[in-house]
């Protein structure tokens, strides 16, 4: 079946479009915004202190059952789904100061105010609301059947199993991830990254012939990848494949003589570890695929564009009903209007403030504005079909593009020393805040359209909590400094260019062959332990869907294939919090010696099998 005939599917959910429901009360509102500022702070130390960071969806959604059930709450389903939306800004809107602030003190730049370092964070996660906002319906609706939201159709399949079977399976399957990712994190008895390095075979490919293969067994990312599918967990692995097995050895066949940096020390290439040639090098190709697959999704989506500009225009010039009260509930968004002027409003305010902290020039406020706003145009479309693709989104390497294209713009502009550095962080801040907010929170709005929530009043409440969560966020970073500090080392001495212009050339020959680039593009970009798992996962749906002559037994089983895999997303989101929690407080059973040894992967390799089968056994006993 084409991808055109997919791109709408039978619409039956939950809360039916047809219907009022009581949504937003005093109850979702306290709760909501209590869990997005706990988890800001609980979130932003995790990021800061061991570099882990973990999804707010799976713990407040089981924290909101919990409750509903605890208070007795009788309109609990409407009101669980928005409550975790509402906790989600907690988490999405971390990556704008997380990834960024601590730069300032790194580079010993302590004279920027707290202010001065929440203002970019909070106007660019408002903006990433609205741009999330103007592409709904395209992404959630008019192409529903494309796109597959694993993160968000996990979510959606957690929130709607309060009760019945599926309840049961998702506490069984839950439980199980719970304890695999618990055991994996805590206590090592199996290793997480499963790679042929381990064992002496493999190091000697690696030695050789710079080849390594790697898998890591998270409970969480094969539940992301059975959601994900075959088709496109395919494409991405194509990725990774072509970078990790194609670019880093030719990389190394063909500069071997050249010097890079590692660890402080220099050393030609052909002594450097595969990771070190994998993040300096190849991985920018990865950076030049997502940037050029921007412009290919922005291009393509022209006409989306266009009906979104004349939306506008027929809102701010209707003078008669809106035409919100002719849609239904499910399909009632933000008026156009206030988007359109919200996006501004954000956008200038945002040249305000750099006109009066860093601009020595209105030449220098006019090229940041410009800069600023057609990268979070075209970086969030990345983003948010990232999002859309995998539940994975590239902030950093997105991130990082748009740095070095703006230190040469402004570097050309008059910008350099000390303001210069300034300027092109509170660019970044801003930037990755857009970037992080509009594809996380897409996410939520696939959960509003699955579960038949309203998305304007989910968008309303987003806003709320994303300004709240903002300061918060920048408030872990302001006391994380003064009670532990930063330390850190300087980014590449150059910018690869001759890369990025081979990853944009690579994302044109995907286009021109029917390939989707972006998911090819992911999979160069990310790590490939982080894509095997996704393919294994697309794979284990794939012979689901496939193992019975009768197309509905299949449905069925694919269906609670889901239900299983949700169970994986959430239990092993919430074994890694209780591990990341262990390790702050100190409490170290981890088997650092055994987890190290070859055996270690063995047993990985084991677990890792009986998990899978684990999966693939409860799905197959649904019949019809």
């Amino acid at each position: 079946m084409s991808d055109e005939n997919k791109m709408r599917r039978p619409y039956a959910p939950r809360m039916s479009p047809h219907q009022t429901y009581e949504e937003i009360n005093s109850y979702v509102v306290f709760w909501g915004l209590f869990f997005s500022v706990l988890f800001a702070l609980a979130v932003g130390y995790l990021c800061l202190k061991i570099g882990q960071t973990v999804d707010a969806f799976a713990p407040v959604s089981v924290l909101a059952m919990g409750m509903a059930v605890l208070f007795h709450r009788r309109n609990a389903f409407p009101e669980t789904v928005h409550i975790q939306a509402i906790a989600s800004a907690g988490t999405n809107i971390i990556g704008g100061a997380m990834f960024i602030l601590p730069a300032l003190y790194i580079l010993n730049i302590e004279d920027v105010s707290f202010l001065e370092m929440a203002i970019p964070i909070v106007l660019g996660g408002v903006l990433g609301v609205f741009l999330a906002t103007v592409f709904r319906r395209y992404f959630c609706e008019e192409m529903d059947g494309v796109y597959p939201f694993p993160s968000g159709s996990a979510a959606a399949e957690v929130l709607e199993s309060d009760e019945g079977s599926k309840a049961h399976i998702m506490l069984v399957s839950g439980a199980v991830a719970l304890v695999y990712d618990f055991v994996l994190n805590s206590l090592g008895w199996w290793q997480e990254l499963l790679t042929t390095t381990t064992f002496h075979w493999g190091q000697v490919l690696a030695d050789k012939y710079k080849l390594v293969f790697s898998l890591d067994n998270d409970a969480a990312l094969l539940g992301i990848g059975y959601f994900t599918g075959l088709r496109y967990a395919a494409i991405i692995a194509a990725g990774s494949f072509f970078s990790w097995l194609v670019c880093i050895p030719v990389a190394y066949y063909l500069g071997g003589d050249h010097t890079m940096v590692v660890g402080g020390e220099t050393m030609l290439l052909a002594n450097a570890p595969v990771d070190a040639v994998f993040s300096q090098y190849v991985r920018h190709i990865g950076i030049g695929m997502l940037a050029m697959s921007g412009i290919i999704g922005l291009l393509s989506m022209s006409g989306v564009v266009v009906r979104v500009v004349k939306r506008a225009v027929a809102d701010l010039f209707s003078k008669g009903a809106s035409s919100s009260g002719m849609l239904l509930r499910t399909q009632q968004d933000l008026p156009m209007t206030q988007i359109v002027f919200g996006s501004l409003l954000m956008t200038i305010l945002f040249a305000v403030f750099f006109h009066v902290m860093c601009a020595e020039s209105l030449t220098q406020t006019i090229i940041a504005f410009v800069l600023v706003m057609l990268f979070a145009l075209m970086l969030s479309v990345v983003g948010i079909s990232s999002i859309a693709f995998t539940g994975n989104e590239p902030v950093s390497g997105m991130t990082i593009f748009m740095i070095i294209v703006s230190a040469v713009v402004m570097g050309g502009a008059g910008m350099a020393g000390k303001t210069g550095i300034i300027a092109i962080l509170m660019m970044a801040a801003f930037l990755c805040a857009t970037l992080a907010v509009s594809g996380n929170f897409m996410s939520e709005l696939k959960v509003a359209y699955i579960t038949g929530a309203t998305p304007k009043k989910m968008q309303q409440w987003q806003l709320v909590s994303i300004v709240l969560a903002g300061v918060v966020s920048v408030g872990v970073v302001f006391l994380m400094h003064h009670a532990y500090g930063f330390t850190g080392e300087g980014a590449l001495a150059a910018p690869p260019w001759p890369l990025y212009m081979a990853g944009a050339f690579f994302a044109v020959l995907l286009w021109m062959m029917k390939i989707p680039p972006l998911a090819f593009a992911l999979g160069s970009y990310l790590p490939m332990g982080i894509n095997t798992p996704v393919l294994v996962g697309g794979l284990i749906s794939y012979f689901v869907s496939h193992s019975s002559d009768d197309a509905k037994v299949n449905a069925k089983r694919l269906s609670e294939g889901n239900t299983v895999a949700s169970g994986f997303v959430a239990g092993g989101a919430i074994g890694s919090l209780i591990s990341a929690v262990l390790h702050i407080a100190g409490i170290d059973w981890f088997a650092k010696a055994w987890a190290a040894s070859p055996a270690a992967t063995f047993a990985g390799i084991v677990a890792y099998f009986v998990f899978c089968i684990f999966l693939y056994a409860m799905a197959k006993r649904a019949v019809k």
